[in-house]
């Protein structure tokens, strides 16, 4: 049994990792970045803050990788991607050919797994950045929910690839949020106008005949009349 005397206050433990590169994100951009440095001889640290790795592709969100076909939503239908992204989506439907999320999950864990230069730190977000100059990152510092423990990685190269751009916020780079008029970059499909809003969320389910009615209890939460939300009939 641990037996500890009461205390003014007590820190978190704390483990310093040193790596030649930290990825903070294990999306399929982080966990790409990540297994490609390190098959080139890299010792990487991967930091993820959820359970699993894929990020929005993952079983949490399941927003699929659409590549350059865009699953069929353009002309490059013969288009493939390129790289580890190749070698993932081939070996996904070797081992997977049913298309489940949770199986694509364990895909990228095992390629993770077994690259000896990745050291994975899976329920860990960051929410600190040292720097030893305004233009440079020395370590980032990360808590894990799993072991209760503080992460701190450093490292001469970070790659942020967390989505929301944490490592770069806490860094202080400039970032701009929201879409850029199509004469900025001369994009045809972007806005007439710059605006601030953002994608929103989709919730993908499945069904199945459960062969006889199914009861269901309304949460307090739950929005009784489904004209309140914006855009219901879409």
């Amino acid at each position: 049994m641990l037996r500890q005397p009461p205390a003014d206050r007590r820190d978190l433990p704390i483990r310093h990792l040193e790596a030649d590169l930290a990825v903070v994100g294990g999306g399929w951009a982080g966990v790409c970045a990540a297994v490609t440095a390190a098959r080139a001889g890299s010792r990487v640290v991967l930091v993820q803050d959820r359970p699993v790795l894929g990020g929005n592709a993952s079983s949490e969100i399941r927003m699929v990788v659409l590549g350059a076909t865009a699953s069929g939503a353009n002309n490059n239908r013969w288009a493939r991607e390129g790289g580890l992204v190749d070698e993932l989506l081939l070996e996904n439907v070797y081992r997977n050919p049913q298309g489940n999320a949770v199986f694509g999950d364990s895909l990228l864990l095992d390629v993770v797994h077994c690259e000896p230069n990745v050291t994975l730190l899976l329920d860990t977000a960051v929410w600190d950045v040292t720097k030893s100059s305004p233009e440079r990152i020395e370590a980032v510092r990360g808590f894990s929910a799993l072991d209760q423990t503080v992460y701190e990685v450093r490292a001469p190269l970070f790659c942020d690839a967390s989505g929301d751009g944490i490592v770069g916020f806490l860094a202080g780079a400039a970032f701009r949020m929201g879409a850029e008029e199509k004469s900025e970059f001369d994009e045809p499909l972007a806005p007439d106008e710059a605006y601030g809003s953002l994608l929103g969320h989709t919730i993908y389910f499945r069904t199945k005949d459960a062969g006889g009615p199914v009861p269901f209890v309304r949460p307090s939460f739950a929005i009784a009349d489904v004209t309140q939300i914006a855009r219901w009939e879409r």
